[in-house]
């Protein structure tokens, strides 16, 4: 009988790699979600589709779920997706291990990296580059900070994810070109208002990306990536990447950073490395899987098994050789960051003087076939989860065209108006 796993957030793209690597090694992969259908359900490799409560609109709800579904089911691995269900996993470890076998880090160490203040500040102790920070308690501690931050200015919530009674608030980056502006992004964002934020130097160049596995603070495994292109074209997911050798650097970054609080499982340390001077600055780590895990995978590095074996206490093979220069492609998100690049000015957007021209954004977008090109999503062996996804994306397209004929609607002057003045004419 195969092992089974249980693989969180059925919606999310790394749930839909997950499933597609161990099915395909035999194992047994159930996939959770909030609705009935997910991505990663659609797939063939999953056996089982569970529905469960909200993880972010009804936290408790979703840990009440998960502890009574392990106790009633005979699940042999856990593996949580989303920064939500992994601190929900990190944070029942104790009660879940009696029933499954899981590998993540602390509870402590996992709500250390996930808070960037904290982060910032280990980073500068352990010698690691981060831009320039100032800490903003809510808006009323923006006043403190203002004469110091120079322009264009990033802003960022402590937390991705910000906890509050009944679930988890999404929180995002912004960006501010003026006093004016950062005062009015205060004033408008409510989680930036009332929770901890940091307002930090702009750093332009390319994304790299350090993906890790650690054994109880001891690293195991490594792969890295370039990001290509991403969406928002600014910052943020890449849906263009390419696989790359890991920097001796950023290697023992990593090390400095999690050995020290015992880490186990993956994580991903995300930086960019300045245009002027190659010097790589450290945006985030993230403790969980990441977006672009299809690419690993692709590369020769298969995160997923490696987890499984940790988690059930085989001895993982210890940092696989992969191929250099292997491309992934989201083709649906670059398809989003086309049409962000055509409908939106540079500055809306927040990009650099650097940024390719509209022009070559198409050029680039119609450039379909590349030595080492893989598409994560559109699998000739399992296509239903990308007609899934177009499916879910053509209902995103088509809600986003109502509203901008609305908002054209109302541009329009009223026609009893238009009659009135045809009468008075």
């Amino acid at each position: 009988m195969p092992q089974t796993v249980f693989v969180t957030d059925g919606g999310e793209r790394p749930a839909l790699a997950i499933v597609r690597a161990l099915g395909r090694r035999g194992v047994s992969v159930w996939v959770g979600h909030d609705q009935n259908v997910s991505l990663a359900s659609s797939s063939k490799y999953c056996a089982r589709h569970v529905t469960y409560p909200s993880p972010r609109h009804d936290r408790r709800g979703f840990e009440r779920f998960l502890l009574e579904f392990l106790t009633r089911e005979h699940v042999d691995v856990v593996m949580p997706v989303t920064d939500v269900t992994t601190h929900a996993v990190c944070a029942n470890q104790d009660v879940i291990r009696l029933h499954s076998a899981i590998a993540v880090p602390p509870l402590d160490a996992f709500e250390f990296v996930s808070d960037k203040s904290a982060l910032v500040e280990r980073a500068v102790q352990c010698g690691v580059a981060v831009p320039r920070t100032e800490y903003v308690s809510g808006s009323a501690g923006l006043r403190d900070v203002i004469d110091r931050v120079q322009y264009p200015a990033v802003i960022k919530p402590i937390q991705s994810r910000i906890r509050t009674a009944a679930g988890w608030v999404g929180a995002t980056v912004h960006y501010a070109y003026s006093e004016q502006e950062l005062r009015q992004l205060y004033r408008d964002t409510p989680y930036l208002s009332s929770h901890p934020s940091l307002i930090q130097q702009r750093i332009v160049g390319p994304g790299i990306g350090v993906f890790l596995l650690f054994d109880r603070g001891r690293l195991i495994t490594e792969f890295a990536h370039r990001r290509l292109r991403e969406k928002p074209p600014a910052g943020g997911a890449s849906v263009l990447r390419e696989s790359a050798a890991v920097d001796s650097r950023l290697r023992e970054y990593a090390q400095r950073i999690l050995e020290p609080i015992g880490w186990h499982g993956v994580a991903m340390m995300e930086y960019k490395q300045d245009a002027r001077t190659g010097q790589p600055f450290l945006m985030e780590v993230n403790g969980r899987f990441w977006g672009s895990l299809q690419l690993a995978i692709d590369a020769g590095v298969d995160f997923p098994h490696l987890v499984y074996q940790l988690a059930l206490g085989a001895a993982p093979e210890s940092s696989p050789a992969y191929q250099i220069g292997v491309k992934s492609r989201w083709l649906l998100g670059d398809l989003d960051h086309l049409l962000l690049r055509l409908c939106k000015s540079n500055r809306d957007l927040c990009l650099p003087p650097s940024a390719p021209s509209r022009l070559q954004a198409v050029i680039d977008f119609l450039t379909f076939s590349q030595p080492d090109l893989h598409y994560e999503d559109a699998d000739g062996d399992d296509l239903r989860p990308f007609l899934y996804e177009v499916g879910q994306t053509t209902k995103t397209l088509s809600g986003s065209a109502a509203r901008l004929l609305r908002r054209a609607m109302k541009r329009l002057p009223d026609s009893s108006d238009g009659a009135k003045r045809l009468a008075e004419n």
